[in-house]
C-alpha cells in the first residue's frame, strides 16, 4: 500500500490554490480572445455581404440550382435600377473559369461573354477558340485585341485534350456554342466534369432540343443528362422568351421530368465605341437590314417592291454576307449592299443608321430563339423597328429604345414615318439605346458575379 507524507500533500494543495487564483485572469484573456475573433468574423461577414450584394454565403448556398435570373439577380430585370449596379463584379472564391467558342459564328455573343467575365475580379479566366473558327471576318485579330490586349487574358487553342494540359482543374466552363463546343472538346470535357467542374451551355434555338422529334442534338443530350441530374450542367439563354421556353419545355425535351430548369439570363451585349460623330444634317440617313443575304430568311423581292411603292426618304442598306439579291435599276440609288466587313467594322457600320429592320423570318424568334438583330441594335446604338409582340418576347428592351410599329403598320411603313422626323429625334432615340446598353452590361456583371459566388459557396469551398 502506498504511504503519503503530510508535507507533500500540503505543498500540492498550495499549488492548487495558486492555480485557482490565476483562473479569473486566464478567463479574462480567453474572453478578450473570443471577442477579438468575433469582431474579425463580423467584419468578414459584412465584407462578404457587400461583395455578394446583400447575400450571405448561407443565402447563396440556399439559392436553387441551376441559376434562375430572378433567384440570382434578386428580381426581374425590369424591376432593377441598373445604374445602382457596379460596373465591376467580385468573386470571393478563386475559381478557374474557362470560356469557350469553337466554330466561326456566335462571336457577337462570345465577345460579351469575355467582357463580362473580365469585369469580375477574383477569378482566373482563360479563353478558348480554334484556328479554323477565327479564320474569317478578322476574328483572329478581334480575339487578340479583345482577349489579349484589352483584358490581358490567355488565348488558347481548343482541342480534345486541352483542359488536361492546362495544369489547373477548371471550376466553371462556359460553352458559347453548345453542343458544337462539346464535339470539339470531347474527352477533355468529360475529364473536367469528373473532377467536379460545372458547365454552362447557351441555348440558342431551344426548339431544336426536343430530341424525340428532332434528333440534331440527341447524342449530346444523352451525354448531358447524367451531369444535369448531378447538378453540374447548367443552361443560359439570351432573351427572356427563350428563358421562359426552356423552363417550360426542357424537363420534357431532355427527358428529365423531375428536374426544374433555371437558366441564366445573359444579354449578348458589349460596350463598343465607334468614335464616329454622326451628322444626319449633312449625310443621307439610312436604315439597315443586317444578316445573311438569303431568300430563305427574307423575301427580298417583297421588301424592295414595298420600299419602292412607299417612296421612303430614308435610304436602305443591307449589311451582311452572301449572294447579293437582284434589285431593279429604279431602286439602285437608294438601296445599297455592304459586304466583307470584319467583326468590328460590322458594328461600326451598324452604328451609323437611324433604324434597324429585323424582318424576322419565322415565329421561333418570338417563341424559342433569340434574334442577333436585337444584340446588334443595342451594341451599335441603333434602334430597332419593333412590334408590341416583339417587345413582349424581348422584355429587356423598353419601348423608349425602339421605333414602335403600330398594329396595322408594316416595318417599312414605320421607316417611312420616321423619315419625317428631324435629326434631334433620331439622336435622342439612339442615345436611349446606348443607355440601355450600359444598363444590360451592368446586369450581366451582377448576375455572373453572383452565379460564380454561388458555385464557390455551395460546391468548391
Amino acid at each position: 500500500m502506498a504511504s503519503f507524507k503530510l508535507p507533500a500533500i500540503k505543498a500540492q494543495l498550495s499549488q492548487l490554490g495558486a492555480k485557482r487564483a490565476s483562473l479569473p485572469i486566464k478567463l479574462t484573456h480567453l474572453r478578450i480572445l473570443i471577442e477579438a475573433v468575433l469582431v474579425v468574423y463580423l467584419i468578414a461577414l459584412f465584407s462578404r455581404i457587400y461583395v455578394y450584394g446583400s447575400m450571405s454565403k448561407d443565402q447563396l448556398f440556399a439559392v436553387p440550382m441551376p441559376f434562375d435570373a430572378s433567384a440570382v439577380f434578386g428580381g426581374s430585370a425590369a424591376d432593377q435600377d441598373s445604374l445602382s449596379l457596379p460596373a465591376k463584379g467580385k468573386v470571393e472564391f478563386p475559381l478557374n473559369v474557362f470560356l469557350v467558342n469553337t466554330p466561326n459564328y456566335h462571336f457577337e455573343v462570345f465577345v460579351p461573354v469575355i467582357e463580362t467575365f473580365a469585369a469580375v475580379e477574383g477569378i482566373n479566366t482563360t479563353v478558348f477558340t480554334t484556328e479554323a473558327g477565327t479564320a474569317k471576318w478578322g476574328l483572329r485579330n478581334a480575339m487578340e485585341v479583345e482577349v489579349v490586349e484589352r483584358n490581358n487574358l490567355p488565348l488558347v487553342e481548343a482541342t480534345n485534350e486541352v483542359f488536361d494540359n492546362m495544369g489547373v482543374v477548371p471550376d466553371f466552363i462556359f460553352l458559347t456554342t453548345c453542343p458544337e463546343d462539346m464535339r470539339v472538346l470531347g474527352q477533355t470535357l468529360t475529364n473536367a466534369l469528373a473532377q467536379g467542374a460545372h458547365v454552362m451551355c447557351i441555348v440558342h434555338q431551344a426548339h431544336l432540343w426536343d430530341y424525340k422529334k428532332i434528333d440534331q442534338y440527341a447524342e449530346e443530350i444523352s451525354y448531358m443528362r447524367p451531369w444535369i441530374q448531378r447538378g453540374q450542367w447548367h443552361f443560359a439563354t439570351l432573351s427572356k422568351h427563350v428563358h421562359t421556353y426552356v423552363r417550360s419545355n426542357f424537363p420534357q425535351f431532355l427527358d428529365t421530368p423531375n428536374r426544374e430548369y433555371r437558366p441564366l439570363l445573359f444579354h449578348p451585349i458589349f460596350n463598343y465605341s465607334t468614335g464616329v460623330n454622326l451628322d444626319f444634317n449633312s449625310n443621307q440617313p439610312f436604315a439597315i437590314i443586317p444578316g445573311k443575304f438569303e431568300s430563305e430568311r427574307r423575301n427580298y423581292n417583297k421588301i424592295f417592291t414595298e420600299y419602292g411603292q412607299l417612296g421612303c426618304d430614308i435610304a436602305l442598306r443591307l449589311v451582311g454576307s452572301g449572294k447579293i439579291p437582284n434589285i431593279a435599276d429604279a431602286f439602285s440609288q437608294k438601296i445599297g449592299f455592304i459586304t466583307n466587313l470584319n467583326f468590328f467594322e460590322f458594328f461600326q457600320e451598324m452604328s451609323k443608321g437611324v433604324a434597324i429592320i429585323p424582318t424576322l423570318g419565322n415565329e421561333h424568334y418570338l417563341k424559342s430563339q433569340s434574334s442577333s438583330s436585337v444584340a446588334t441594335s443595342i451594341i451599335a446604338g441603333t434602334p430597332l423597328i419593333a412590334s408590341q409582340a416583339f417587345l413582349t418576347a424581348h422584355s429587356q428592351i423598353p419601348p423608349e429604345a425602339v421605333w414602335m410599329q403600330g398594329e396595322t403598320e408594316t416595318e417599312l411603313q414605320v421607316l417611312q414615318r420616321i423619315g419625317h422626323y428631324d435629326s434631334k429625334q433620331w439622336k435622342e432615340k439612339k442615345d436611349r439605346v446606348l443607355q440601355l446598353r450600359d444598363d444590360l452590361i451592368r446586369e450581366n456583371v451582377s448576375r455572373v458575379s453572383r452565379m460564380l459566388n454561388i458555385i464557390g459557396a455551395r460546391y468548391k469551398f
